[in-house]
């Protein structure tokens, strides 16, 4: 990794308060880089253990068909403040590129749709672009007209569904032709499961308190969270962001280590062990990894935070990078006309969504090849782990054919399964986190869990849950 000049650190950015001598953090991604990053910065000498033999978790960059191409995490949402200070500190502002605006198709059993105006992750905030599009019945349009008087008699106490609260606001149209393929393919689960506190705070917010999501001003100004102008990477792809997380700071990171149980010692310290048998001693741990792996080295130490934590289940995702002729990719109008297509679990189908590379984002566009990206996987499916290689891209590309009629030969793809990494964030996720950290604080005070399996989704959830951890540590007694 290049060293850099240290970069100016905002105000506030380094906590205060008592600050460990020597902090381990388990993980490299994008949660374990930052933890490190300001535990550095607090002045703690830092060892990052990393199971892999690479740094930046699920953003994965790659060299395909000769562009810098995504795997995993593909951009950065900028409607975070956090995800945009921490990119302004670390001087990647200027060098940012954004997607472009472009329509994203929505598949039904009427054939492709234009994603209406206004709908979001979490429903609509307008009807009338609902109305026009046809993709909703007359029934289901009457039905979902009567959100405003609905939502001043339905306010909930404590968590619900996702799919629960959309469907008893909207009705089932509203949920299964829009917040399933948006939501519901976001955390690739079942929206009748997902929290509504832990994957959507701002609907839990508009269920306390009995809002209209139609007419509430507020809601209609801040509109879709999927605007294109909200999601940006680099040049050299979002590894830029991994790559840099730890210029100008003195953090010791050791591949290959990954680590299998973690003990409270007579000294009141801790030990995280890896799998060669070697004992890493820190004042603080900071385990940014998944809730299963979490568990597992929490097993002995403290089994009341290991058994919520191994409750929360995660799904296996595949993703897969297609090179197409341009020519003949150029004569199919979704692909021409769209930046990708989100598909509702209704339909049947193997693929989960597409997304056009090419023409999402300005730096893949152009040249002789056209590239899409297509990923599979969602909560309870086996279709990752039942087919080859070949076999699954077969499959996906028959997807593809039969939403498209593209029926072009790829010049080149590539494969990428990401095994049991989509945390599926289910009813009461917040209650059993909760009862996992204070197990923790009781047991282990100093060690914390963080990431996309407690705190949420997306670079910004890391971002979040890596700042959280942190501030959890510098303030309060580590022993």
């Amino acid at each position: 990794m290049p060293d850099a000049p240290t970069p100016s650190v905002p105000e506030g950015s380094v906590p205060e308060g008592s600050v460990p001598a020597h902090a381990v953090v388990v993980g490299a991604g994008v949660t374990g880089l930052l933890a490190a990053r300001r535990l550095a910065q607090a002045g703690a000498r830092v060892t990052v253990l990393e199971a892999g033999d690479r740094i930046g978790g699920q953003v994965r960059t790659v060299d395909f068909a000769g562009r810098r191409c995504e795997l995993g995490a593909e951009a950065v949402h900028l409607a975070s403040p956090a995800v945009t200070a921490l990119v302004r500190e670390l001087g990647l502002e200027d060098s940012m590129i954004r997607s472009n605006p472009g329509a994203t198709w929505l598949a039904t059993r009427k054939g492709l749709r234009r994603l209406p105006q206004g709908v979001g992750p979490t429903g609509p905030t307008q009807l009338m672009p609902v109305v026009r599009s046809g993709i909703v019945s007359a029934p289901g349009l009457a039905r979902a007209a009567l959100e405003p008087l609905v939502a001043r008699r339905h306010r909930v106490e404590g968590d619900m569904s996702v799919g629960r609260f959309v469907r008893e606001r909207f009705g089932d149209e509203i949920a299964d032709s829009f917040v399933d393929p948006m939501l519901g393919g976001l955390h690739s689960g079942d929206i009748d499961q997902l929290s509504l506190q832990a994957a959507s705070p701002m609907l839990a917010a508009v269920a306390r308190d009995g809002r209209s999501l139609t007419l509430s001003v507020r809601t209609r100004k801040a509109g879709p969270s999927v605007a294109p102008s909200m999601f940006a990477t680099w040049p050299q792809g979002l590894s830029a962001l991994t790559d840099h997380l730890l210029d100008g700071v003195d953090v010791d990171v050791r591949l290959a280590s990954p680590v299998t149980s973690l003990r409270r010692t007579e000294q009141g310290s801790y030990a995280a062990t890896t799998a060669s048998g070697e004992d890493h001693h820190a004042d603080a741990v900071v385990l940014a990894v998944n809730a299963a792996v979490a568990a597992r080295v929490l097993a002995d130490a403290s089994p009341d935070a290991a058994a919520p934590l191994a409750r929360v289940r995660s799904a296996s995702l595949a993703s897969v990078l297609v090179a197409l002729p341009a020519a003949e990719a150029g004569r199919c109008r979704p692909i021409a006309d769209g930046t990708g297509i989100m598909i509702p679990s209704r339909l049947g189908l193997r693929l989960k969504a597409a997304t056009f590379l090419s023409a999402k984002w300005p730096q893949l566009s152009g040249g002789d090849t056209t590239l899409v990206r297509l990923s599979a996987g969602r909560d309870g499916s086996t279709i990752v782990d039942d087919h080859t290689d070949p076999e699954l891209i077969e499959l996906l590309l028959a997807d593809l054919r039969e939403l498209t009629g593209l029926d072009a030969q790829p010049v080149e793809t590539r494969l990428h399964r990401w095994l049991d990494t989509a945390p599926q964030l289910v009813v009461g996720h917040q209650q059993r986190l909760a009862t996992a950290r204070a197990a923790l604080a009781r047991d282990l005070p100093g060690v914390v869990v963080a990431g996309a399996s407690h705190d949420g989704a997306g670079i910004s959830g890391c971002v979040t849950s890596a700042l959280q951890a942190v501030t959890t540590l510098t303030e309060r007694p580590l022993r």
